[in-house]
């Protein structure tokens, strides 16, 4: 994209009188005794919370835009900077005390709790995702703010903030719909709805208008198998696709935004970075990476600390493990990672040492003692859930000893393990019977699942008891 192609863009999305407006000087004196105002109105009426008033220099903050590569036409993501404004640190206060009461019903905050609502629930239905069209800049900030205040101060379910209600409303105005920008040409604006990316209070805004929206919608219609939201992005499961067009339709006309829908490819569907394929009658995951993605990461030639390249490594080896549903899927995202971080620059020293460590982190756990709340084949689910790819794990016919099958009354695995990992390397917890009978082979390892312990024994080969109740 060429200076004047951007500056265009730039131009098209002010010139939005309905969002922005121009002003002709910096406004930035009155804002701080504005700001200052209220925050003497909030420390008098207030013994708990106490907001440090606006002193010192400030500027304006500044506008610019970055490409969204992912989508056609070299859109702009637009982003107004506030740091050097005076409702910067007042945001980021505001956002501190208010995200307690942000309605999460339905929120992510990870992929890791998306993982979890596809293992807990099958995949019979349909699948899809909705995106909300440009949240941030058409969360209506006075219906937010009223959201704000109602749940703060007229709920019975929160506990009121130990601040005056027009306080609160207050400084939200200024530093949402007060603080001015420049943009690339020069000029000076002020953003007078929708919230800003680039200030602190900008996902706390849009998380808060969509959990109030939600908590309406499904008041007047029934919740779907699955619904769960990452700020716009919705991961949906319903029983038809009449269903998930009323869903549509109802989050739209409360909203008064946008929902755009993407429905599922031959049982597949992207969300966040997880690829989600529909079983018979559950769901599979792996890493999804965009096809847009060049595949550039912080260099391994960089001048930087040595634990800022590490943590890079772990976290693409982490996402492996964590993201991925079978271990043949495991060791391919563990490849294409290498590949990416030695293209990168990384030494494979580096990488390999990380990927020993990481994947020791993730399953050592297991081997520590004992479990608190998983049966012996939960366990053992578990267990499958963190050992590497080069694990082979297979349960093994029972052997003939009747007497000795009778004592075992959890699930007992084999495994043969060819990565050498010191956190199961403990002999000594292991009852001597069971290295006994199995021989105590050095070649390989096994772990026993009982209801509430994990043993590990150094054993050739056991047997799976197939006769338990």
């Amino acid at each position: 994209m060429n200076k004047t192609e951007y500056l265009e863009k730039i131009d098209t999305i002010l010139a939005d009188e309905r969002k922005f407006v121009k002003i002709s000087k910096d406004p930035t004196e009155a804002l701080k005794k504005k700001l200052n105002k209220f925050i003497t109105m909030s420390n008098i009426n207030s013994e708990t919370i106490k907001i440090n008033k606006v002193s010192g220099e400030y500027g304006m903050g500044y506008c610019y835009g970055t490409v969204k590569t992912h989508k056609p036409g070299n859109k702009l993501r637009p982003i107004i900077s506030q740091i050097p404004t005076p409702t910067y640190n007042i945001a980021k206060k505001l956002c501190k005390i208010l995200t307690p009461y942000v309605p999460t019903t339905y929120s992510l905050n990870s992929a890791t709790d998306f993982l979890d609502i596809l293992k807990s629930n099958n995949s019979r239905g349909i699948i899809a995702s909705l995106d909300v069209e440009s949240l941030f800049t058409n969360v209506p900030v006075e219906r937010t703010i009223n959201y704000i205040a109602q749940r703060v101060y007229h709920d019975d379910s929160t506990p009121p903030l130990d601040i005056p209600e027009a306080a609160l409303r207050g400084l939200l105005q200024c530093c949402t719909k007060e603080a001015p920008f420049t943009c690339p040409r020069g000029q000076i604006y002020q953003q007078i709805d929708g919230v800003a990316m680039g200030s602190p209070l900008g996902v706390l805004l849009s998380n808060f208008f969509m959990g109030c929206i939600e908590d309406e919608v499904f008041k007047t219609i029934n919740k779907p198998d699955i619904y769960c939201r990452y700020i716009d992005d919705i991961f949906i499961k319903t029983k038809n696709e009449e269903d998930m067009e009323d869903i549509r339709t109802c989050l739209q006309e409360i909203s008064g935004l946008k929902f755009t829908i993407e429905r599922s490819a031959e049982g597949k569907m992207p969300f966040l970075d997880v690829l989600v394929t529909q079983n018979q009658e559950n769901f599979s995951t792996n890493v999804y990476v965009k096809p847009t993605n060049n595949g550039q990461c912080l260099n391994g030639r960089s001048e930087c600390p040595q634990r800022y390249k590490d943590s890079t490594i772990a976290a693409y080896i982490r996402r492996a493990i964590t993201h991925c549903s079978t271990w043949k899927e495991v060791h391919g995202e563990i490849s294409r990672s290498t590949n990416v971080l030695l293209s990168n620059g990384f030494n494979t020293n580096d990488i390999e040492k990380q990927v020993k460590k990481t994947v020791d982190k993730c399953h050592s756990p297991l081997f520590t003692g004992r479990s608190q709340t998983h049966s012996g084949a939960a366990t053992a689910r578990q267990a499958l859930a963190v050992m590497p790819e080069r694990v082979a794990l297979k349960p093994v016919p029972r052997r003939g000893d009747e007497e000795e099958d009778e004592e075992v009354e959890g699930d007992v695995w084999a495994l043969d393990f060819a990565l050498e990992v010191t956190a199961v390397r403990q002999p000594e917890v292991c009852d001597a019977r069971w290295r006994a009978r199995t021989g105590g082979g050095e070649d390989g390892w096994a772990l026993v699942f009982a209801p509430d312990v994990v043993k590990v024994c150094p054993p050739q080969e056991l047997w799976r008891d197939d006769r338990r109740e």
